[in-house]
């Protein structure tokens, strides 16, 4: 892309980072539509819209363009990112929640562990805008499936939406709420950093250690094993009834080994094999640590305002997505010494969930 459309690789970046940004600012209403409109045709909207701006974007002959289109193909998937996971809230308790949301977040972790390889070989047999083709044409096959198999679970719509400014003031009262702040961040953080390695790792491993972009795909492949162990792992521990407090604190000292793991890649700096294995195990270990993180806190929200568990779970996942094209647009900046960008901002990212654990466990004790 950035031959094609002869920029800087900032700017390429930026079709990242502003896609998971317009998600953050999207996911804050896609709950509050699909209150007013149901789950089902706000699910079907967002895949549409995806779909036609996958197939734009690959006709697109402007990077402004593509990055616009991009905006549209975020709003799409925020309506999916929410709904989908109300549409659980809508039906089951909150055990069965968490077991569920394990079971849906494989797919978001299946998606970014098979698309770099498949991207990698449309890409070298036919140009990077097959890839948004293959992309469209997924998402048309999903739009004619989902509009048969998605049912309406919203027994209870909302007559009517209140004024923007009730919304806001909402999310405000919600901001003063120390659980929901504490669990924000705590997830928010913990999602983010891995996209400190989706971020650089392509300045690492390809244009610094000179991989193959297949070989490179394939790392997201052995990654993605990594958060399935872990999510694994997290559906286990709940059917023998851990708490969802107890199952994140095991998912914060699995995250303080990989970062342990992914430190040492900086002391064999001359052993490019050994550099490699080091930053990919602790990306794993890391990865696999998220998946006993995020789900449990996703369930506690919702679980914690009831009613208005539309609202903190669009506020939280808008700051996750708001943190993920932070953590993106900032290892980006640092890209000429990737390594050092790569551990540096992990544990930039990584310390606010160490710090917020204690005043979490606090405050939900005197709750």
């Amino acid at each position: 892309m950035t031959v094609d459309f002869n920029t800087s690789p900032n700017l390429i970046n930026l079709t990242i980072s502003i896609y998971t940004l317009t998600m953050a600012v999207t996911v804050l209403f896609a709950g509050i539509l699909s209150n007013r409109f149901g789950r089902r045709k706000i699910i079907l909207v967002g895949i549409i819209l995806f779909t036609i701006a996958s197939f734009l974007i690959s006709a697109a002959n402007s990077i402004y363009v593509v990055i616009l289109l991009r905006v549209v193909q975020a709003f799409g998937c925020a309506c999916l990112a929410i709904v989908t996971r109300l549409v659980l809230k809508d039906t089951m308790s909150a055990k069965e929640q968490v077991h569920a949301t394990g079971i849906l977040v494989m797919g978001i972790v299946l998606s970014p562990a098979i698309a770099p390889s498949m991207g990698a070989f449309l890409s070298q047999h036919w140009g990077w805008k097959s890839c948004f083709d293959a992309s469209g044409i997924g998402g048309l096959i999903l739009s004619i499936a989902g509009y048969f198999i998605v049912q309406e679970t919203n027994a209870t719509p909302v007559k009517q939406l209140n004024s923007f400014r009730s919304y806001i003031l909402d999310y405000g009262k919600l901001l003063s709420d120390k659980i929901c702040v504490y669990f924000t961040i705590l997830n928010s953080f913990t999602f983010a950093i891995y996209f400190v390695f989706i971020g650089i790792s392509s300045y690492l491993f390809i244009d610094h250690y000179q991989m193959s972009p297949l070989v490179y795909s394939y790392l997201f492949i052995i990654i993605a094993l990594g958060y399935f162990a872990g999510n694994s792992l997290m559906m286990l521990l709940n059917r023998r009834h851990y708490s969802q407090l107890a199952i994140i604190k095991i998912g914060i000292y699995a995250s303080i080994v990989g970062l342990i793991v992914l430190l040492t890649s900086l002391l064999i700096t001359t052993n490019k094999i050994g550099t490699i294995f080091a930053v990919t195990a602790g990306v794993i270990i890391m990865r696999a640590a998220s998946a006993l993180i995020i789900a449990p806190a996703q369930v506690r929200i919702l679980e914690h305002f009831k009613e208005r568990g539309a609202l903190a779970l669009g506020l939280s996942t808008a700051v996750q997505f708001g943190c993920a094209s932070l953590a993106v647009s900032l290892v980006a900046i640092f890209h000429q010494t990737a390594l050092l960008s790569l551990v540096g901002v992990t544990v930039l990212f990584f310390i606010p969930t160490v710090l917020i654990m204690p005043k979490l466990r606090r405050e939900l004790k005197n709750h």
